[in-house]
């Protein structure tokens, strides 16, 4: 089931939550919803799932119109970051309570949850009788997750479900949310901050700031074309540099201090991946093209190791970016070179 989202507005008295949100969501995929705290991400999610209300526009849940609708009758199921499971009751009884409430028979209902609880990778020998305190963080947002999905939801909702889990638990997460949402095939909405989550894991993403959205797309057209500065700036690693072009030298010249100098060009250089990194001799600062790359003359700084490879603070002429690069270089005099095809110029 597709979700279309039309004029979308909510506020909090004078403050805007969500401003004119337009959007049509991929049946069947997962949608990420990024962006930082406060950006109306979360917002959003509790609209669609009916906790909060629209103050204009429209949510459409294929071709039913669920605006006004509440949030029982939306046939959407919610995963919450604290899991907000019972501890007072089992396993079984946590993901069975949903199927309880629509008055299910008891024996399809004992069917669906273990056949649910089997997907999601919990043993189900002694769900009876064990409580969700008595399985470890990842199991217990599995668990959550198999509840959310038993009673057969239309619309899956997770707002940041992995945010309590360690580096490793949620990488693993990361591959087994993914499948279980593929192989039910259902239409999900997924908010997080983690922007390697949300190119990881969605089909479609939607990057969000101050109640808009920025950009939406698929991770690749997110990553490699982004729209705004904003959206280049918040997705993965990246630098800005301020350049003026010097017309004696048929250059982009970088800028320097409270420089004067009136550039043809008033944009920012952004550079997803400043990935090379070359000792070079002194020289004025200044960027050229060789071989497909602007190449920049700076000064390493300081580096640091990360592995399986080193991370160099380089400053450009008073500007400081971070490389990366396999090869252990000295301290003093470079050259960067950025590839063009991931450069990007914004008006700022």
């Amino acid at each position: 089931m597709g979700i279309t989202i039309q004029g979308l507005n909510k506020r909090y008295g004078k403050k805007r939550g969500i401003t004119d949100i337009n959007l049509k969501l991929p049946v069947g995929g997962l949608t990420a919803i990024v962006g930082p705290s406060g950006c109306g991400k979360t917002t959003l999610l509790r609209t669609l799932a009916g906790f909060l209300t629209a103050d204009e526009g429209s949510i459409f849940f294929g071709d039913r119109n669920v605006t006004y609708t509440s949030s029982q009758q939306r046939k959407a199921a919610m995963v919450f970051q604290h899991y907000a499971l019972w501890p007072h009751m089992s396993v079984f009884d946590n993901v069975a309570y949903g199927l309880k409430l629509q008055k299910v028979a008891k024996q399809e209902r004992e069917t669906r949850v273990l056949e649910v609880l089997e997907r999601v990778e919990i043993d189900t020998s002694d769900v009876t009788t064990r409580f969700p305190q008595q399985y470890s963080g990842g199991q217990q947002q599995r668990i959550a997750l198999a509840r959310a999905l038993v009673v057969q939801p239309e619309v899956l909702l997770l707002d940041e479900p992995l945010s309590n889990l360690d580096a490793k638990v949620r990488q693993r997460l990361r591959v087994g949310i993914r499948s279980i949402q593929q192989s039910f095939g259902i239409t999900a909405v997924y908010v997080t901050h983690d922007q390697e989550e949300a190119l990881s894991m969605a089909d479609y993403v939607i990057v969000m700031n101050e109640g808009r959205v920025e950009q939406a797309g698929t991770p690749e057209e997110i990553y490699r074309q982004p729209s705004t500065y904003f959206t280049a700036h918040f997705l993965g690693e990246s630098h800005t540099l301020s350049l003026y072009r010097d017309d004696r030298l048929q250059r982009l010249v970088i800028r320097s201090g409270d420089s004067k100098i009136e550039p043809v060009v008033e944009d920012g250089l952004h550079s997803h991946q400043a990935r090379k990194v070359k000792q070079a001799g002194e020289g004025k600062q200044q960027v050229w093209e060789e071989e497909g790359h602007f190449v920049l003359e700076g000064s390493i700084c300081h580096h640091l190791f990360m592995g399986s490879y080193y991370r160099y603070m380089v400053e450009i002429e008073g500007q400081q970016i971070f490389v990366d690069d396999d090869a252990l270089l000295e301290i003093g005099p470079c050259h960067v070179k950025i590839p063009q095809t991931r450069a990007f110029w914004f008006d700022l």
